[in-house]
C-alpha cells in the first residue's frame, strides 16, 4: 500500500488490484470508527502509519456489519495471505500493535495488516514498508469473519412460527 497526495490535500491510497476483482476496501461502520479512533489515540503525529490509515479511511467504502460480504477481511477475521507468492500465512486481524503470542495476530496498524484490511479474498495489493520496499500481497482466503458468524448464528435461531411467541409449541 502506498499513499500519494495526487494534487489534493487528502492522501490517497494506491492499491495494485487483482485484474479480475478491482475492488476498493470495504470497512464495516464499527471497524471504520475503531480505526479512526486508533489513528488519533495510538499513533502520534510523526508516525508514518497515521497518513496511511487516513488514506485507507478516505478510500474505504463503509457498510453496516450485517451487510459486509463474508469474503472481506474485517477486525477479528482469520485471514490467509501470501507475501510475494511464498507460503501462505494465517493470522487474526487485530487493531492493537502489542506483542502477540506465537505471531498469530496481524495488526492493522502495520503496513501489511493495513494493506489487507478491508480487502476481499482473491485481491492482490501492495504494501509499502517503512524503508520504501514494496511487497505484493495476495489475500487467499477468509477462514473466519465475526460478522458472517453472527449472521449464521442468527439464522439458526430464527423463529420457526410454531406459536404466538415463537418459542415452540405450548402444552395445553
Amino acid at each position: 500500500m502506498s499513499t500519494t497526495h495526487g494534487g489534493s490535500s487528502r492522501p490517497q491510497l494506491n492499491i495494485v488490484p487483482n485484474p479480475q476483482t478491482a475492488s476498493r476496501p470495504v470497512l464495516t461502520s464499527s471497524d471504520y470508527a475503531r480505526l479512526e479512533a486508533a489513528s488519533f489515540e495510538d499513533l502520534d503525529l510523526t508516525n508514518p502509519m497515521r497518513t496511511r490509515v487516513r488514506a485507507k479511511l478516505v478510500e474505504a467504502k463503509v457498510v453496516p456489519g450485517a451487510a459486509v460480504a463474508d469474503t472481506v477481511a474485517t477486525l477479528g477475521s482469520i485471514v490467509r495471505y501470501r507475501i510475494e507468492g511464498r507460503m501462505a500465512e494465517r493470522r487474526m486481524m487485530q487493531l492493537q500493535r502489542g506483542p502477540a503470542p506465537n505471531g498469530q495476530y496481524l495488526s492493522v496498524l502495520t503496513p501489511i495488516g493495513l494493506a489487507l484490511f478491508g480487502q476481499s479474498a482473491g485481491d492482490i495489493v501492495e504494501a509499502e514498508l517503512f524503508d520504501g520496499a514494496r511487497l505484493k500481497l495476495e489475500l487467499t482466503g477468509i477462514d473466519f469473519q465475526p460478522e458472517a458468524d453472527i449472521r449464521r448464528r442468527m439464522a439458526r435461531t430464527a423463529p420457526d412460527g410454531d406459536g404466538p411467541d415463537n418459542n415452540g409449541p405450548e402444552a395445553v
